[in-house]
Parts: C-alpha cells; sequence; structure tokens
C-alpha cells in the first residue's frame, strides 16, 4: 500500500527541519503589522552633526537610533519581523541588524595626561614647548574653570561614568576596598561607562594607557576581569592598571585581558602607546569606515617615575637654573597675556615647607634644576604624542569631523617631597641624600632610576593656585581642559570661563555623539547621571554654566563651590584644627584671601550644602587617616591570603596580588634539580632595583640581595651544588627595620643574615620565579637572568598578622 505525501497543516504547531511553526506566523495581517514595524524600524534617522548642538530633534534622533538597537528580553520570534514560510521562497527574512549612529555623529579623541599642573602646558602660560597640544587649543577653546576630583582614580572614575567619584565606588584610588560604597576602589557595577553608551549607539571604543579604575588586586592573569577596559564596553584595549609605570621597561602590561611583557629595543611607553592608539585607528578605517569611534587614549605622562630618553633632557639643560620662583612669575605673566588670568591676580605664597630659591645652596639648585628638566623632557615627548596622533588623523581624513578633548586628571604632584628624589620608593627606606643625589646627577631620568621633582616645581605647575595633588585647594583640582572638533565648532582659540566639573564630560560628549546613557546594564537599572551636559558653551562663550555648584572631598580634605564662592578645609574632616576658609575665586581665584571671618553665615550655609551632598553621593564615612597611613593599609589590615603554592613556570604574579614579602615575616621553599656548579640565573625575585628582595645564582655563588636603589644589600654565599631544597626563611626581631633571614638548603643553614635596616613599602614590580624581566633586581643583571636549572615547586607562606599605627609610624 502506497502512502501520499501530504503537505503541513498550518493550523498545527509542527515541527519541519527543526523549526517551530504555528497558524499565527503566515497571518497575512499579522504579516504586515510587523512589516510595519521593520519598515519604521529601518528609517529611525538621527539630525545632523551641524545641527547637534542647537535643534532639539537630537534627543529624538538618538533617541531613535537607540530604540532600534535596544535588545529584547524575550524569545527572538516576540521581535521578529519577517515571514517564516515550508521554504526560502514562501518566506521573508527579517535581517539582523546592529546598533548605528546618528549619520554625522563625530569621531570622539579623549586624551587624558597625568599630574600636569594648570600651567604646563604652553596654552595655559607654560614655558614647556608643547606646539602640537597649543596646536589644539589654537584650533578650538580652553577652559579656565575646569575642576577635576585632586587625585587620578577618582577623576577616571568620574570621567568615564558621568556619575560624582564616590557614588562610581572610587572616592580615592584603587589599592583596597574601604568597604563602604563609594570607597569600594572598583567601579561600581551600575554605573555606565561612556563607552558602553556610545557603543550601544553605534560606536567602536578603544582604549590605549593607563585605566585605574578596577580594584588594584583584580588585575592578574585570572581577574575577575568585569571591570577591566574590554568588560567596560571598548572593543581592543591596551593598557595598565596600576597609578603608574615604568616608562622604558614596564612589568604590567595587558592586550585585552592577557598580559603581554613588553621588551622591544629604545622602547619609551608614551610613543607605544600612541603608536598602538593610531594602530587601531588604521584598523578602524580599513575594516569599520561607516562607524564613528571612541579613542580613549590615557598617558602615564607626566605621572612619577619622571623618566625620559637622554637626549630629549638635553635639549632643557639650564632652562630651569633660574629657579622655580622666577618660573611661577614668568608663567603668570604669560597667564595674564593670554586672558587666563585678571591682570591684578598676584602670585599666592610658596606652599609650607618650599624654599626661596635664592635660599638654596647652589649644589641643590643644580640637582633641583636637574629634576625639572626631566620633567620638561616628559612633557615635550608627550607633545610630540600628540602631534602623531593628530597627523594620523589628517592623513587618515578623519581630522574636520574628530572631536579632540584633552584634560589631566589633577594638579602637579608633591609626592617628591621637599628635595625630590631619585628614586621615589626610597623615601622610606633611608632615603637618598642631596650629596648622593647629585653623584647620579646625569642619570637621572634614566632607566636606572626612579625619580620624582620635588615641591617647589610642583608649586611651579599649579600657577598660580595653591597647594597640590590630593589636596581640595585649587592646586589639586583646577586643570587644562581643551576641545576641538572642526565640524562641530566653528570657535578657534577662544576662553571659555563655564565652570565644568569631571563628570560633565560623559553627557556632553554623549550629546555631541546623539547618545544617551544606558537605562540599564547586565539587566539591572544603572545610576543616574549626575554630570551636566556644558556642550552649549563649545558653541557660545556666553552661554549660563550647566553647573552651579559642586562637592568635593578626598582623603578628609574638603570643598564646596556655589556661584563663585568657594568654602575649602584647612585640615582633615574632624581634626582639632579643621576649619573653613572661604573664597570668592570670581576675583582671587588662587585662594589667597580667606573671607570666612566676614561671613559667617555663607560659610554656615555651604557648609550645610557640603552635608547634604555628602550624605547624597556617598561620601560618608570619610576615612580621617593621614594619606600616610592610607598608604600602608595593606599592612594595618590583616587581610592577606598567607600560603601560595606555585609551580613554574608561572607568569609574573602583579604586585597588587603577590604575596608580601617586604615588612612581612616569611618563610619560601624551592624546590629544584639539584644545583649543577655552572647553574645561573633568578631564584626568586620581588620587586626590582628600586624595591626588592631576591635570590639567585651567579659565579659559583648564592645571593641574597635587598635593593632600594641608590643602595644595595648583597649577601653572597657558596653555591650548594647538589642541592634539590633550598629555603629563605625571615624573621623580624623588630617590625619593620630590624631582623634575621636565615638561607637553607636541603635542611641545612648555609647563612645567618643579620639586617639593621630593613626595606618596607609595596615595591612596583610583582613577583618572579625562574627569570627576572622587565626592571632586574640590580642594574648590573641582564634580564630576563632566567635560571639555567628547573625549578619544580615554590611554596610561600606570609605572616598576615596586622601593623599597628605605630609600628609604622
Amino acid at each position: 500500500m502506497s502512502v501520499r505525501a501530504r503537505a503541513p497543516d498550518f493550523s498545527l504547531r509542527l515541527v519541519c527541519a527543526g523549526a517551530r511553526w504555528n497558524r499565527e506566523t503566515v497571518l497575512a495581517d499579522d504579516h504586515d503589522e510587523k512589516n510595519d514595524k521593520k519598515r519604521s524600524r529601518a528609517n529611525a534617522s538621527g539630525a545632523t552633526r551641524r545641527d547637534i548642538l542647537a535643534g532639539s530633534a537630537l534627543a529624538a534622533g538618538a533617541a531613535g537610533a537607540m530604540g532600534a538597537a535596544s535588545p529584547s528580553a524575550g524569545d527572538e520570534r516576540d521581535t521578529f519581523a519577517g515571514r517564516i514560510g515550508p521554504t526560502l521562497d514562501q518566506s521573508e527574512p527579517d535581517y539582523a541588524t546592529r546598533p548605528t549612529a546618528p549619520e554625522g555623529s563625530p569621531n570622539i579623541v579623549l586624551i587624558v595626561v597625568d599630574d600636569v599642573g594648570f600651567s604646563d602646558l604652553g596654552c595655559y602660560g607654560g614655558e614647556i614647548p608643547t606646539p602640537a597640544i597649543d596646536a589644539l587649543a589654537a584650533q578650538g577653546v580652553r577652559y579656565t574653570n575646569f575642576r577635576t576630583t585632586g587625585v587620578c582614580s577618582a577623576t577616571r572614575a568620574s570621567l568615564h561614568t558621568g556619575l560624582n567619584p564616590h557614588r562610581a565606588g572610587i572616592g580615592w584610588l584603587t589599592f583596597f576596598d574601604g568597604g563602604y560604597p563609594g570607597y569600594r576602589g572598583d567601579l561600581a557595577p551600575d554605573a555606565t561607562t561612556l563607552a558602553e553608551s556610545l557603543e550601544a549607539s553605534g560606536y567602536v571604543a578603544y582604549h590605549s594607557g593607563k585605566w585605574h579604575i578596577n580594584a588594584a588586586d583584580t588585575t592578574n592573569s585570572t581577574g575577575p576581569v568585569e571591570n577591566w577596559p574590554l568588560q567596560r564596553g571598548f572593543t581592543r584595549a591596551y593598557w595598565f592598571q596600576g597609578h603608574s609605570t615604568d616608562y622604558f621597561r614596564p612589568s604590567q602590561f595587558y592586550d585585552g585581558n592577557e598580559r603581554i611583557d613588553v621588551d622591544a629595543p629604545d622602547y619609551y611607553v608614551t610613543d607605544d602607546i600612541t603608536e598602538r592608539a593610531i594602530a587601531f585607528l588604521r584598523d578602524h578605517v580599513a575594516q569599520r569606515p561607516d562607524a564613528p569611534f571612541f579613542l580613549s587614549l590615557a598617558h602615564p605622562a607626566a605621572h612619577s617615575p619622571l623618566h625620559a630618553p637622554a637626549e630629549d633632557i638635553a635639549r632643557h639643560r639650564g632652562r630651569y637654573d633660574v629657579g622655580w620662583d622666577e618660573i611661577r612669575t614668568q608663567r603668570l605673566a604669560r597667564q595674564k597675556e593670554l586672558g587666563l588670568m585678571s591682570p591684578d591676580i598676584a602670585l599666592a605664597p610658596l606652599n609650607r615647607g618650599v624654599e626661596a630659591w635664592s635660599d638654596l645652596s647652589r649644589d641643590d639648585q643644580r640637582l633641583y634644576a636637574r629634576y625639572m628638566e626631566v620633567y620638561a623632557a616628559v612633557m615635550e615627548r608627550l607633545d610630540a604624542s600628540v602631534a602623531n596622533l593628530t597627523e594620523a588623523l589628517r592623513s587618515l581624513g578623519l581630522e574636520e569631523n574628530t572631536m579632540v578633548v584633552l584634560l589631566s586628571d589633577n594638579g602637579g604632584s608633591p609626592d617628591g617631597g621637599i628635595r625630590g628624589t631619585p628614586n621615589l620608593f626610597a623615601g622610606r627606606n633611608g632615603g637618598v641624600t642631596n650629596a648622593r643625589a647629585l653623584e647620579m646627577l646625569d642619570e637621572i631620568g634614566g632607566p636606572d632610576t626612579y625619580p620624582m621633582y620635588p615641591m617647589g616645581w610642583a608649586t611651579a605647575s599649579n600657577t598660580p593656585y595653591r597647594l597640590y595633588k590630593h589636596t581640595t585647594h585649587l592646586g589639586g583640582v583646577a586643570d587644562p581642559l581643551i576641545v576641538r572638533w572642526p565640524r562641530g565648532v566653528e570657535a578657534r582659540d577662544e576662553l571659555r570661563s563655564q565652570y565644568v566639573h569631571v563628570c560633565d564630560l560623559m553627557p556632553t560628549l554623549l550629546a555631541c555623539a546623539g547618545a544617551e546613557p544606558l537605562a540599564t546594564r547586565d539587566g539591572a537599572p544603572t545610576r543616574p547621571i549626575e554630570g551636566l551636559d556644558f556642550s552649549a558653551s563649545l558653541t557660545n562663550a556666553d552661554a549660563a554654566s550647566a553647573r552651579t555648584s559642586q562637592h568635593y572631598e578626598l582623603n578628609g580634605l574638603r570643598a564646596y563651590y556655589e556661584d563663585g564662592w568657594r568654602i575649602v578645609s584647612s585640615g582633615r574632616f574632624g581634626e582639632p584644627d579643621e576649619r573653613w576658609e572661604l573664597f570668592d575665586v570670581r576675583v582671587d581665584p588662587n585662594e589667597t584671601n580667606d573671607l570666612a571671618a566676614e561671613h559667617p553665615e555663607l560659610v554656615e550655609q555651604l557648609d550645610q550644602r557640603w552635608l547634604d551632598a555628602a550624605h547624597r553621593y556617598d561620601v560618608f564615612p570619610i576615612d580621617t587617616r593621614s594619606l600616610f597611613l592610607k598608604s600602608f593599609t595593606a599592612f594595618l589590615e590583616g587581610r592577606l591570603r598567607p600560603d601560595w603554592t606555585l609551580f613554574p613556570p608561572v607568569d609574573l604574579v602583579p604586585e597588587e596580588t603577590a604575596p608580601r614579602l617586604i615588612g612581612r615575616d616569611f618563610d619560601a621553599t624551592i624546590e629544584l634539580a639539584p644545583l649543577q656548579a655552572n647553574d645561573e640565573g633568578a631564584l626568586f625575585v620581588f620587586g626590582s632595583a628600586f624595591m626588592g628582595l631576591g635570590l639567585y645564582a651567579q659565579n659559583g655563588q648564592l645571593v641574597f640581595e635587598r635593593a632600594a636603589l641608590p643602595t644595595f644589600d648583597r649577601r653572597a654565599m657558596a653555591l650548594p651544588v647538589g642541592a634539590a631544597r633550598l629555603e629563605i626563611r625571615h624573621r623580624h626581631t623588630q617590625r619593620p627595620w630590624r631582623g634575621v633571614t636565615t638561607i637553607a638548603a636541603d635542611g641545612a643553614v648555609i647563612a645567618e643574615l643579620q639586617y639593621e635596616r630593613l626595606l618596607f613599602g609595596a615595591p612596583a614590580q610583582g613577583l618572579q620565579i625562574g627569570r627576572n624581566t622587565a626592571v632586574p633586581l640590580n642594574p648590573a643583571l641582564e634580564t630576563p637572568f632566567a635560571f639555567t636549572g628547573d625549578i619544580t615547586r615554590v611554596d610561600i607562606h606570609v605572616d598576615a598578622s596586622p601593623y599597628t599605627e605605630a609600628e609604622i609610624a
């Protein structure tokens, strides 16, 4: 008996070739309705860029674009706008679409420089040659009342999220989780980033350089990675996490989510991250020319260490022999000529502890001038990188519709102290006398130093303002902001006096892009943007300030601005001598005339405004410890992993997650193939020549070394040939400075090393087993100084008992 094939009955639910069909999929009225939706969606469009800052059509265009891009939480069949039949010729496709930016949306290049003071750029009054950055200002606008948070992580968190820094989760730095919402040291999960919002609107986002807004202990080869650049909206990223990096031999760079070793002749980090950024743009033009891009280029310059090629430093020789008093005077005069400051503004007195240049010895003047020569060389090389980037934009045909924004993250830094230093890590480890630093004069700024300039030069960097980074006086939070956008902003070489906070940049850039901040992230609502759109001021010098008030808190220091008046605390919150100072910054921008006694009612009013904002924006509880004690939180707390087992070969364990071997009792056991008489190389290295310790084999000897350049404590013993187990046992006899280190081979003690001056602090390079890459433990050692034998296992136990404040003081 034969069976005749029968056509499918579409009135029933059937499964055919893996697809589920039902009668509703072919109803004509449903088909027409869905096609109407499809046509409506396809026709959604945005406003042109010529109208972007003027018309209300922009919001509608952005909403249309965002609506087209919004994914559905339900089954795809709920949003499918085609027609599914039994065969292709009886069906109509509904092709997947990607988000599309409104027509004419600008490319955005966001350049963030680090620890660059208000007056360091030529276009802000500085004498350092910065022609490329000055050209950006000449082709656009400069803001004179732009404010940041006073420290890098908090500023970057605010910049990328449009939130006040504590609301973004980073009220200070990323060293540790403070245990409270405003001090996680990690981006809040419900804070959406500029890159995420732009990507959802059709942009492609790239990041090159410093990141520093994820928790320090998540930056390692295993993460967690939820706040790394690729997980925060960037398609490609070439980056490092920490507050700084070695410019010549960085140890912790990531390409996407993978740590990489950077090893190239004549390497210099400013050049490298700029070249990678340009490579991103070349690939973008080749492969996604239909989409606008967002490039975040975050330079470590001019953060410590002040590193520069020797030929760059040589060009500035003698320029700073006149001293910081004269440089401050010259800078203020140029600021007046440029219209940045009114003619009647006088220099504030030198910051506390800074001596007049004429009171210094000739030797001190020689040394201090060298530090500033290096700083100028760092800045000049930074400017050259900006020139390379802007030339790339021109050659790629991107210049006209690319919005370039350049800003610094905080004021010039006082981290070098009164005298400056050729090794910033030596300060707590015996320091470096000026006489010893003079012996190193020609080396300062080179790869075997980790220098930082004195506070006198930081005072000059922040001309005309008082104080520095880490404070809420204007020397800490007043910074350059330059915007150039040839197609969208016709203004050339113009100043803008509107009050702008760093959190205002995100909504402003989104407005210029025709985009909106994401309303949800990972299925949950996002925190509403707190920044204010100041784009009207880009094209209108007389536009009203979008922002008229702003609160500040950093390290227990506070400030509040409202309508030209500014209160700023003279000490840390809750200290007996803390009081409010009051300034009318419209006529006294450098905060020299305290009016608090004359206007107590205004001080009280602004104080209440600050308290209201602090409660609203997660500022409480304020950490009232000194900056010094906060920096040693890892020692004051016992939240350390005590036990480690490593099976080489293993990647470098970054300093933020490595076992803390400096300032702690520890035991380290190294199991290896029996030592041979000719074995050479690093067995165990923590840190670097700037601060570190390690065990290595060299020239028939086993060497245990502690380093804090220029001091090296090298203890050598005969290489225990045939030994298969080496042990390092360190015990403090008086924390943190005195102790005994015992070295044993196969259980037999071969050395007992007494120390009257141990190291203390956190190094700039992590733990390495069987090699010593990047910066070596001693400049005399060649990298990678790989061990020629075979290490099979390393076990480490660290005493995690917390320090007391008395021990650290």
